[in-house]
């Protein structure tokens, strides 16, 4: 199993007038074999992406006639996901995962991640290391 270690660095800013306080800025990396991606935010759908784009994945914005989704390609295997507010599903041809985006509880949170990741998209399963 590979590890994937997450690394998150706040930067303190000034807000820039006297009204504004400082503000934390929250930047988040993952580092798989030795490879540094950054990461937009700490949710399911960032995690994801971001992991399976490494893993030889494109990404592309499909529209039809009811819905438009975001379609995952690599070879012949296919992964659809579909957004709403805060919720999002993920299917191929035989599955399909349904999440919130944002999980509080980081062990929940990365445990949903390797689901979706070893479910969805036949990826193999990371040991995340916080």
């Amino acid at each position: 199993m590979k590890k994937a270690i997450i690394t998150k660095t706040v930067n303190l800013l000034d807000g820039g007038c006297n009204a504004c306080g400082i503000i934390e800025d929250e930047n988040y990396t993952l580092t798989i074999e030795e490879q540094v991606l950054p990461l937009d935010t700490l949710t399911v759908n960032s995690l994801v992406t971001t992991i399976v784009l490494k893993n030889g994945y494109t990404r592309e914005y499909e529209m039809d006639v009811w819905d438009d989704y975001i379609l995952y390609k690599k070879k012949d295997h296919q992964v659809i996901l579909k957004e709403e507010y805060d919720y999002l599903i993920y299917s191929n041809d035989s599955s399909k995962v349904e999440t919130k985006d944002q999980i509080n509880d980081t062990a929940n949170l990365l445990k949903k991640v390797n689901e979706i990741l070893i479910t969805i998209f036949d990826v193999e399963e990371l040991d995340f290391i916080l």
